[in-house]
């Protein structure tokens, strides 16, 4: 198998997100592969220490025993591949090889361990679910053409989509949408196209320019299908990640609300929900400005520009830049985060509503933890880590003391 399908399979994998026909294109091939080869290519797909959150010594105690404890595994071929539980140092690069190998290598149980948690019970009274299946959000979205015409992406096949102008529609392998344009033709009337994703919905999309765009959950982008003129214009409402294609005849612009963000090349993060207080962008690389009435600001690499959309004020301070990608990168992260800010990224992902009982003291929480666990997996962890507790009727989680 070629290194970039293993690649692409492995992560589509890891995000369950894989098919019934690659998944088992996949299991044949790592029925014979070699492990540490194997090993190697999950560290990077998802077990990224750098960019993403790390094991301890109590969280390795706690996949080995559910490595051990699950009746897929026969007992006599994990005890030949691991060493007795006295000799192994639990050291987070080596421990997550080790079961990186181990969960991939025996085929059937890595979504075990990292992924169909959704189906397992969390032992706790209080986290009882009624009714409902509630599942971690995957690649769907909508996509609404200038002609009234909505494409539903999520189960839409590889390939053209739809015409808009000179332009296609297609959708890749990798679960985006891109528009290839015929570079002799240019269209008469400018339109726009409008994506959408849903709560519990994330997705991207490379722009006509080449601008690649992530969006989160419950947020949109309005965008024209052939960037005329001499500026490129788009409008967003939620969160987005961007990558912006350079052309320094054509800035880019990005409005919400009254808020402009101007742009010749750079990536930067922008979350805009209507249900926050500010309106919060944050620069990884090259510059841009903010621009709020007559109200500006320039930023620099590793800042933030604050808006609260009440006030032309713009409060620039430096970016904990792993909490801002942390969305991006597949996981939370709560870095002294009081409960109700929390709840808001829950109920975006995992598409449930949110109720409060009696008095919810103001209490912060910290941590991090992967967006692709079930939702009772991640209450239970604030449960242990502070004074609260939930109870989960249907899509409705309350939120109690």
């Amino acid at each position: 198998m070629k290194k970039a399908t293993l690649h692409r399979l492995l992560r589509k994998y890891l995000n369950n997100t894989i098919n019934t026909t690659d998944c088992n294109e996949l299991l044949n091939y790592l029925s014979s592969a070699n492990p540490e080869e194997v090993a190697d290519l999950v560290e990077e797909e998802l077990l990224n220490l750098d960019e993403g959150p790390a094991f301890g010594e109590e969280q390795s105690n706690e996949v080995l025993k559910r490595i051990k404890s699950d009746p897929r595994f026969q007992k006599t071929v994990v005890d030949s591949v691991l060493p007795s539980p006295k000799s192994i140092k639990f050291h987070q690069r080596s421990w997550l090889r080790i079961a990186a190998s181990i969960l991939v290598f025996l085929t059937a149980g890595l979504l075990a361990v990292y992924h169909n948690s959704a189906t397992k019970t969390v032992h706790h009274n209080t986290l009882q679910q009624k009714s409902a299946v509630i599942v971690p959000g995957s690649k769907k979205a909508t996509l609404k053409m200038a002609n009234g015409q909505v494409l539903l992406l999520e189960n839409a096949s590889n390939g053209i989509l739809a015409k808009a102008g000179n332009s296609s529609i297609v959708k890749t392998r990798n679960g985006q949408i891109k528009y290839d344009t015929n570079p002799g033709t240019a269209d008469k009337q400018i339109s726009y196209n409008t994506l959408t994703t849903p709560k519990g919905g994330e997705y991207q999309v490379v722009l006509p320019d080449g601008t690649k765009v992530w969006l989160n959950a419950a947020s949109s982008i309005s965008y024209p299908v052939v960037f005329a003129g001499n500026e490129r214009l788009v409008k967003l409402t939620g969160e987005a990640y961007f990558e912006v294609a350079k052309d320094k005849q054509k800035p880019f612009y990005i409005t919400i609300n009254r808020v402009q963000v101007r742009v010749l090349g750079t990536h930067f993060n922008i979350a805009a929900y209507s249900d926050d207080e500010e309106i919060t962008t944050t620069l990884l690389e090259g510059s841009v400005r903010i621009t709020k009435n007559k109200t500006q600001s320039l930023l620099i690499p590793g800042q933030q520009a604050m808006i609260n959309p009440a006030s032309d004020n713009i409060v620039v301070s430096e970016a904990n830049i792993n909490d801002v990608m942390a969305w991006k990168n597949g996981y939370f992260t709560f870095s002294d985060e009081n409960i109700r800010s929390i709840m808001k990224k829950v109920s975006r992902w995992y598409d449930v509503d949110i109720g409060y009982e009696g008095s919810i003291t103001n209490q912060n929480f910290g941590g991090t933890f992967y967006r692709s666990k079930s939702i009772t997996e991640l209450l239970h962890h604030l449960e242990k880590i502070g004074k609260v507790h939930f109870k989960i009727e249907g899509r409705r989680v309350i939120v109690m003391e």
